[in-house]
């Protein structure tokens, strides 16, 4: 089992690690989905993370289907303020022919996943997605269809999802609404995600919310929360292992350098997504940290980080002056631009 964590001072306690859903419906069959699920669950996560708009509408279905019989067992966030449209609705049961066709595709598929990743994301995100003005209503038509779709009668985690400022209206009132539902008990506990201007932002104006949910990495380590509140993190991977591979690749001998320095093969990838994701756990202790995969065999990864010893003080001084070296190098290449 992995280790459990407390969610701030929120009463949620759950796993260290969390699974996120955005990327589930990247795998055409429900099968396929379903052994994903399944394999995370049996490793010992206990969280899940998901939003309406995941899986173009379909995620917070998928999800609530696998559940359904391990309620009691699981945590799970879920969003309001970004939607799918009548476009999505439509397109979403036609999406499985569509994800296999990409997925032979990966270079039609990551510029498909560029424009369309939300409302505010070019024509193909404002195709697919809406963000409604965030209102009581909003928040209150949004938390109906969740509830349903997941098939339960509580979230432990509801979050305003990368909210902009502009779009608030009568921001006390939607703050009462939410802690209403929380002592009602169909809440746990509520908080915002999103970009670290944004959260800054909308924070301030909803006072302190319960939970803060950004993006975290070695090259991105957001001070949005404070060490004492709720946090959750993600993206501990998916950026800073392209980068690490890019300068790799573009330094001839580096590869070999740090590969004998730090103790393990840097290109192999394997080991280096472990201490990554390792620093990720080290960095928030107040919530877990998420991340996603399509392959049931990359979940034992992930969690394996979760009990592995901590690196000795030499390696991780030398992991920090590697992640100074390249984030030096990716500023050079920037301003050559």
């Amino acid at each position: 089992m992995l280790p459990a964590r407390e969610l701030g001072e929120t009463g949620v306690a759950t796993s260290a690690i969390g699974f996120g859903c955005a990327g589930l419906f990247r795998l055409p069959r429900r099968r396929n989905r379903m052994m994903v699920l399944n394999a995370a669950f049996d490793t010992g996560i206990r969280h899940f993370d998901t939003a309406p708009m995941y899986g173009l509408g379909l995620a917070e279905s998928e999800l609530g289907a696998f559940i359904k019989s391990r309620r009691a067992q699981v945590t799970v966030t879920t969003k309001f303020g970004i939607e799918p449209t009548v476009l999505t609705t439509g397109l979403a049961p036609l999406q499985a022919p569509g994800r296999a066709m990409l997925a032979r595709r990966p270079d039609v598929n990551e510029d498909l996943k560029k424009r369309g990743k939300t409302s505010d994301s070019g024509l193909v995100g404002k195709l697919l997605y809406r963000s409604p003005r965030l209102a009581v209503r909003t928040a209150q038509r949004s938390l109906e269809a969740s509830l349903r779709a997941l098939q339960t009668d509580y979230i432990d985690v509801f979050l305003l999802h990368d909210p902009v400022y502009g779009r608030l209206v009568n921001p006390p009132e939607l703050v009462d609404y939410l802690d209403e539902q929380r002592k009602a008990g169909r809440i746990r506990c509520w908080g915002v995600t999103g970009m670290p201007d944004a959260v800054h932002a909308v924070r301030k104006c909803l006072r302190w919310p319960a939970v803060i949910q950004h993006r975290d990495d070695v090259f991105e380590s957001s001070a949005v929360g404070s060490t004492s509140g709720a946090r959750i993190t993600y993206g501990a991977l998916a950026r800073a292992l392209v980068v690490f591979s890019d300068y790799f690749a573009q330094t001839p001998g580096a590869a070999d350098i740090w590969s004998e320095r730090l103790g393990f093969d840097v290109i192999g990838g394997a080991e280096l997504s472990q201490f990554l994701f390792g620093a990720a756990l080290s960095r928030n202790s107040v919530g877990p940290v998420l991340f996603t995969t399509t392959k049931p065999t990359h979940v034992s990864l992930a969690a394996a980080a979760t009990v592995k010893a901590s690196p000795p003080v030499d390696v991780s001084d030398a992991f920090a002056e590697l992640t100074a070296v390249v984030r030096a190098a990716v500023l050079i290449q920037t301003r050559e631009k």
